[in-house]
């Protein structure tokens, strides 16, 4: 009988001594039993460090390591992924969480003919689960030049990613975007499945500012790097999106001009966002707290 190919499983965590055990949880429960979990503390100020060796230290699944200074998730990532044992690398943020046929979903359906496979996924507000594209299929570079379609996570060979460098780490965000895309460009398109296999809890984080000058500056740094693989629409697009982050609300011409390069129901979507602004703060509150939440103390 021959053996599945081992998977190690990154993660970097920082300051979350408590959020992060549920995320170690849905790996050690996932029903792909060939895998090990390289965890990285990127020099946590709190008590992480102490708790992932009390309670995990002894696990022969579980591999930790720290950065004996911050260094960033990418930082983090990378230095795991160099370690790590497996033919076979996928991540998990320190927040979030696998449902338990994760692996061996991916590992099913991996082929070398794609540069690296993904799935649907969740988006958690807190009372009520989101699910994102959730059809299977088969991504190509034009498209991902247009917007991040993939996911935050996928499964890759090793030899691939350390190839192309690892992750980006003069990167302030975009650093998964940046990866798969790089990962497209070199090996081929990736293969998105339509089951959903992993949770991304954004609950803690709606009231997050997404149009923060650092990540604005990202933004611009990211087109820049990868500005020779794009023509026209994928420009248009990413300027689309530079306008998403900053919030700035569309007229109707300029609606119809940006709706020929594509993404339609994203941007009449947008378009209508601005139009209605007092129905999302309502959508926000109700997706954070239910409906109960908006009767209860502010």
């Amino acid at each position: 009988m021959v053996t599945p190919p081992l998977i190690s499983v990154y993660m970097p965590t920082y300051n979350r001594s408590q959020m992060v055990q549920r995320a170690i949880a849905s790996v050690l429960a996932q029903d792909y039993p060939h895998y090990e979990l390289l965890i990285v503390d990127d020099c946590s100020k709190d008590d992480t460090w102490d708790v992932l060796n009390q309670l995990y230290g002894d696990n022969p699944k579980i591999r930790l390591f720290r950065q004996e200074k911050g260094q960033g998730a990418c930082a983090a990532r990378n230095l795991a992924i160099k370690a790590a044992a497996g033919d076979f690398v996928t991540g998990l943020d320190d927040d979030d969480e696998f449902l338990p046929n994760r692996l061996s979903s991916l590992m099913n359906a991996y082929d070398d003919q794609y540069s690296c496979v993904c799935s649907s996924y969740f988006w958690d507000y807190g009372t009520i689960r989101k699910q994102l594209y959730p059809e299977q299929k088969i991504v190509r570079l034009p498209e991902l030049l247009d917007v991040h379609c993939l996911s935050n996570q996928a499964l890759v060979r090793k030899s691939r990613m350390l190839a192309q460098g690892g992750f980006d780490e003069t990167l302030a965000a975009f650093q998964d975007y940046d990866m798969w895309l790089r990962m497209v460009a070199a090996y081929g398109p990736a293969l998105r499945l339509s089951d959903a296999t992993y949770v991304v809890h954004v609950g803690h984080e709606l009231g997050r500012i997404t149009h923060s000058p650092k990540r604005l500056d990202a933004q611009a740094q990211f087109v820049d790097k990868h500005q020779g693989l794009m023509n026209e629409r994928n420009l248009h697009n990413q300027a689309f999106y530079r306008r998403t982050m900053q919030q700035l609300p569309m007229s109707f011409t300029e609606l119809l001009s940006s709706v020929r390069y594509g993404l339609v129901e994203i941007k009449v979507r947008y378009y209508f966002k601005h139009k209605m602004q007092w129905a999302i703060k309502l959508r926000k509150q109700i997706l954070n707290k239910g409906i109960k939440g908006l009767f209860g103390q502010k």
